[in-house]
């Protein structure tokens, strides 16, 4: 098992924060600081999700494949066609910190929209079918963050957090409808999500 530091464990928690607060690009950038020296940004099928380029150790042929203006900032998913190794343990397990960052700023928003959306004599949020969707939502949330911080996962778990964290998010994505679709929104942020997933857990289905 690989054996992390605490700085870096600090760091993970710091990422997550600042996902859910400011956004994925600033929660990138600080990820990506916390990488040693050298170490590659794309993961080991070639692709990354990165905060901006050229600021970024990036040399060889890189291709970015898109480019989404995102709250916090723009973030691009780049390939390679250079060979890659497994993603570093800290970009690999500092994703999913990160994407459950986000997934929690995805909950705020629904809560907020499911609250103040009214139906007959109360809010949406009252309703029991939604009340169940966010209760389903939050419990995939909540096991990703027992696994996080009970022990370093194996890459083996990795996956399966990612798919987790990902079902919680299409989960509230239903919920907010049309509204989580609007281009640089909520949609928009759950779709990279998922792209930074299968960047460092190429087995991943997106």
């Amino acid at each position: 098992m690989t054996t992390i530091s605490p700085p870096i464990t600090a760091t993970w928690l710091r990422c997550h924060d600042i996902a859910r607060a400011e956004g994925m690009a600033p929660a990138l950038a600080a990820l990506h600081a916390a990488l040693p020296a050298g170490a590659p940004v794309f993961g080991a099928g070639g692709a990354a999700v990165l905060p901006t380029l050229p600021t970024l150790p990036v040399d060889g042929d890189v291709l970015v494949v898109r480019t989404a203006e995102l709250p916090g900032g723009t973030v691009v998913l780049a390939r390679t066609p250079r060979p890659a190794g497994p993603a570093d343990p800290v970009l690999a397990i500092g994703s999913v910190w990160l994407r459950l960052g986000l997934s929690g700023a995805l909950l705020d928003a629904a809560l907020g929209y499911l609250g103040g959306r009214r139906s007959g004599d109360t809010t949406l949020l009252r309703r029991q079918l939604v009340q169940g969707a966010v209760a389903e939502a939050l419990t995939g949330q909540l096991q990703v963050r027992a696994a996080l911080t009970a022990d370093t996962p194996a890459p083996a778990a990795l996956s399966y957090l990612h798919t987790r964290l990902t079902e919680s998010d299409r989960v509230l994505l239903r919920l907010l409808g049309a509204a989580g679709f609007a281009r640089g929104g909520a949609g928009e942020v759950a779709d990279v999500s998922e792209l930074l997933a299968g960047a460092y857990t190429p087995e991943v289905a997106a």
